[in-house]
């Protein structure tokens, strides 16, 4: 189906046409963009506002051009899919795969299942952009969700479908506001081996849910900015989780209630989540950081705060096989997401079970 069938309003520039393929640049109608938007000033999707970025610090602003958190859905029955990326530069790390930092994995949505698709990724010759292709051969209608990057910027996303396909009006996330997770390494999805592997990508499949991804590798400080940032963002729960990036105790301290206290006086209902860092044994002064966001929680609910809770880190990696769920010591793998998403999800069905007492 032409694209212009879809909505008149179509810019043409969007859409192109070759011998057996459709080329649509991104965002587009038909594609259901979240978690990212992109920046034309920029030249780039963002996950946050920029200019709001480059206020906050210098690496909040290169952060907020990782686009950990998008994704597109759609929903179409071409017999093949395929992805032409580019960016400004690889990020390659030692400890975290291509596939999880600069990879897309192409997901079908059956149900309240997930098949996996493709994992797109490039190769570590490819430093400005790769393309991807995956043959599909039913000619039936599916549902689509397209993860992008967690640790790498994207400056143009184009996908191709064959010529005549079709392009379906794609399923919609559940009528619930999205969730807005803050913090560190972890919560950006360092380091997962997947896009789709996060903690917080988890959850989204789980419940079906929306949701827009802060976590800032090693610059997420609580500034005072991010929480009036935050507060301005149409949420149903917000996670507070940057204890792991103080860089002391002592910086905890300080800064923590201030922050809750300034998204609070804007959001005074959204219900707020503490939860401290999983990887308890190897992080310096965990049990001094974890007692910080206990008394951030107890003293919001002396306030009168009753929609605060807490989530112990130290217990997320549970004790069997606690060893094999990261990378390094700090950094969880896909193991390590799973069960950090597995407790966290018991927080939906009862949220009341996590409080700070």
């Amino acid at each position: 189906m032409k694209i212009e069938k879809i909505d008149k309003n179509f810019i043409k520039e969007n859409y192109t046409e070759t011998e057996d393929r459709c080329c649509y640049e991104i965002p587009c109608c038909g594609f259901d963009l979240y978690g990212v938007f992109y920046d034309k000033k920029r030249g780039r999707f963002m996950r946050m506002d920029g200019d709001v970025a480059d206020q906050v610090s210098e690496g909040v602003s290169y952060l907020a051009t990782n686009t950990s958190g998008g994704r597109i859905r759609f929903s179409t029955d071409s017999s093949v899919i395929g992805i032409s990326v580019a960016y400004s530069s690889l990020v390659e790390m030692s400890h975290m795969p291509l596939t999880g930092s600069c990879g897309f994995a192409l997901l079908e949505k059956i149900g309240t299942t997930y098949k996996t698709v493709s994992l797109f990724r490039p190769l570590h010759s490819e430093k400005q952009g790769y393309t991807g292709e995956v043959l599909i051969n039913d000619h039936k209608r599916h549902e689509y969700i397209l993860y992008f990057p967690l640790y790498n910027d994207v400056t143009k996303l184009q996908i191709y479908l064959d010529k005549t396909a079709t392009l379906f009006e794609p399923e919609k996330y559940r009528n619930i506001k999205p969730i807005l997770y803050y913090g560190a390494s972890i919560d950006q999805g360092g380091c997962a081996s997947r896009p789709d592997s996060s903690y917080t990508a988890i959850l989204s499949k789980w419940n079906d849910i929306d949701f827009i991804n802060l976590g800032f590798s090693g610059n997420a400080k609580g500034e005072p900015l991010m929480a009036e940032y935050a507060s301005k963002i149409d949420c149903s729960l917000f996670f507070i989780a940057y204890d792991g990036n103080a860089p002391s105790a002592k910086f905890l301290e300080e800064t923590h209630f201030k922050f809750y206290e300034t998204y609070r006086k804007i959001k005074k209902d959204i219900p707020i989540v503490f939860m401290s860092v999983p990887c308890f044994e190897n992080f310096p002064e965990a049990a001094e950081r974890r007692e910080i966001l206990k008394r951030s929680c107890l003293r919001a609910k002396e306030q009168g705060d009753n929609n605060i809770y807490f989530i112990d880190g130290e217990g997320l990696f549970d004790d069997k096989d606690r060893e094999m769920c990261t990378v390094e010591g700090i950094h969880p793998n896909d193991l390590g997401f799973y069960r950090i998403a597995t407790h966290i999800y018991q927080l939906y069905n009862n949220i009341d079970e996590h409080s700070c007492h």
